[in-house]
């Protein structure tokens, strides 16, 4: 199962040039996480302001939750971990609509996955016991850095769904142009 590389870190099986060729892995993906995340705040801050930003950012939620279900079509999963991964999209889905209405769910959405992503890396079914789908190597590291930094993001930095009700109820404006000023 290519989920096993955090399971293994978390037990120390392996040798130990196992173990520190596995921590390198995982600390790759972990650096790439925080840099796409990053990369994406930058770049999707600049392009929507104002209520196109909550937009997309519960758009996207539903979007990389959606993923699963293209690991579970790639990996053959069993049918319990279709039903699963769907009810995984379904929870997301409820959180981007409700975060449509109450932004703080947009951000509970985030933290969520991330701990959905670390479902597949180290138990290999959902907290909840339920069957779930297999996922390639790194990915629920990577994902999970990700969410948790939007999540951070959209909590303290932004102030946007806790702290402040401000600027996403201003009127959304897209501007696709943005590169001409630079980030």
């Amino acid at each position: 199962m290519n989920s096993a590389l955090l399971q293994n870190l978390v037990a120390g099986a392996g040798s130990s040039s196992q173990f520190i060729g596995g921590l390198v892995v995982a600390l790759l993906y972990l650096v790439v996480g925080l840099l796409g995340a990053i990369g994406s705040i930058l770049v999707f801050r600049r392009i929507f302001q104002g209520r196109w930003e909550q937009l997309f950012w519960a758009s996207f939620l539903v979007v990389i939750a959606a993923f699963y279900l293209s690991f579970a079509a790639y990996f053959g999963a069993s049918t319990h971990a279709w039903q699963s991964e769907a009810i995984g999209v379904a929870v997301f889905l409820a959180c981007a609509v409700g975060g449509l209405f109450s932004r703080s769910a947009i951000a509970v959405g985030y933290v969520l996955h991330g701990l959905w992503d670390l479902s597949h890396c180290l138990f290999g079914s959902s907290l909840a016991g339920l069957s779930i789908t297999e996922i390639p190597l790194g990915y629920g590291i990577f994902c999970s850095t990700y969410d948790f930094v939007v999540a951070g993001y959209l909590i303290v930095v932004a102030g946007y769904l806790m702290m402040s009700d401000s600027a996403w109820h201003e009127p959304g404006k897209l501007d696709l142009s943005f590169w001409r000023e630079g980030l």
